[in-house]
């Protein structure tokens, strides 16, 4: 096998791998095999039907996109392994042509994790704290002015608008195919959901006034936002060291009360995942302590300071 790697734009690489034709003959061979010991001849006890007449009942073209199938499966990840590349999407692959005398070349495009830079998003939070305080400000005293009941003292940050704060200080190259992909997946939760209340995707677009081309694009930027924004949270979960408990996974599995779900999720990636979520959480709700305690202590002292004079 023989691997050329090819960086391309927005964390994006192209890897061609070509396998020798002894390779590809020999798993066509072992393709052909399972299927003579598979498939049902009239006349033939099971895997003893000539190769010759499996074949034309199989079909070459089956036979060969089986063959296909396993040459993808053994050297695209043996490439990734010997070139300890960590895909983030399942792969776009080309193939230029199946032919049991000659190599098999492949070109896989892959996603891989981009170089994430998150700038100084506590001060970009201050600013954006501040700036709410004082509108909360204004609009008590307007209804005060008014009679009206006045809003709670204190302002809280939601979780989104922490998000978008970093989002704004994050430098991260989103891959295409990688947008592309969550895109996609979005567009069919909505046609899934749609179907679900008995709409079909055109109804539904006819009811929100929209053509698919501008719902897609919508999805499009809602799917940059999130895709940014969690490549910015795990670097910041990695720079902050925020750390999770195997209790605190295990509390948060065992909450949900289903057996059923329970038994899923302490599966290993399932466990890693809400590892995952925990951090992120947990990060959130300590920015927002911190930068709404700091705010807090601030005004305590003007305060004081005030009656001081």
């Amino acid at each position: 096998m023989q691997v050329q790697i090819e960086k391309q734009p927005k964390a994006t690489l192209q890897i061609t791998v070509t396998v020798e034709a002894a390779k590809v003959k020999e798993t066509y061979e072992k393709v052909l095999d399972e299927a003579v010991q598979k498939t049902q001849m009239d006349g033939f006890r099971p895997g003893n039907a000539p190769r010759d007449m499996v074949r034309d009942k199989v079909g070459v073209s089956t036979l060969y996109g089986d063959a296909v199938n396993v040459l993808l499966q053994t050297f695209y990840p043996q490439a990734l392994k010997e070139n300890m590349i960590i895909p983030i999407a399942n792969p776009k692959v080309e193939i230029k042509e199946f032919d049991l005398e000659k190599d098999f070349t492949f070109i896989a495009t892959v996603a891989v994790k981009p170089e994430t830079k998150v700038g100084d998003y506590k001060a970009a939070l201050k600013t954006y704290y501040t700036t709410k305080t004082e509108t909360h400000k204004k609009e008590n005293a307007e209804k005060l002015k008014k009679g009206e009941k006045l809003k709670s003292d204190h302002v809280h940050l939601t979780s989104n608008e922490i998000i978008d704060a970093i989002i704004k200080v994050t430098e991260a190259d989103v891959a295409d195919i990688l947008l592309e992909d969550e895109t996609n997946r979005m567009m069919t939760r909505l046609v899934d959901q749609a179907q679900s209340i008995g709409l079909s995707l055109d109804q539904y677009l006819r009811s929100q006034n929209k053509t698919a081309e501008q719902l897609r694009a919508e999805y499009g930027q809602i799917a940059e936002r999130n895709l940014k924004a969690e490549f910015a949270l795990n670097h910041l979960v990695t720079e902050e060291k925020v750390t999770v408990e195997d209790s605190e996974i295990e509390a948060a599995i065992t909450a949900t009360g289903d057996p059923k779900i329970i038994e899923r999720l302490r599966d290993p990636m399932e466990k890693l995942y809400i590892k995952n979520i925990l951090q992120k959480n947990k990060f959130i709700t300590k920015l927002v302590e911190e930068i709404e305690g700091a705010h807090g202590e601030t005004h305590e002292e003007t305060k004081h300071e005030e009656k001081s004079e």
